[in-house]
């Protein structure tokens, strides 16, 4: 089970202030493989998994102009930080709707953008 406090729950809600490494050491919570295949996702993780996952975003910014404008117009303003549940139960900086779509948009501007790809065929990050 986890090891931080869950927040009590009131009728309105108080924005904490982020705290650095508060789920440090914890890992990822894993779904158990039962819980996944009801769902229709594989139980464990396949092969490839990481290339599947980069062309199935390239797939999903093609398809739907609104997700490749989320990800380019984001001006990380925190307005979206009262909302999110992640961040509101553990107080970690890196639960941040902001720091959770940076990572995203990481991998959105090295294989789908074209300045991403010019940087890739010269080795450069």
């Amino acid at each position: 089970m986890a090891n931080f406090e869950t927040p009590e729950l009131k009728d309105y809600i108080e924005v904490p202030l982020p705290q650095i490494g508060v789920m440090e050491g914890n890992g990822p919570f894993r779904a158990k493989p039962e819980h996944q295949e009801a769902l229709g996702f594989p139980g464990e993780l396949i092969d490839d998994w990481e290339n599947v996952a980069v062309n199935k975003l390239g797939d999903l910014v093609n398809r739907y102009r609104g997700l490749r404008v989320f990800l380019d117009s984001c001006v990380k303003c925190g307005a979206c930080t009262d909302k999110c549940h992640y961040y509101l139960g553990t107080t970690d900086a890196k639960n941040m709707p902001v720091a959770r779509q940076d990572l995203l948009r990481s991998v959105y501007r090295y294989y789908h953008t074209p300045a991403g790809k010019f940087l890739k065929k010269f080795g450069m990050e």
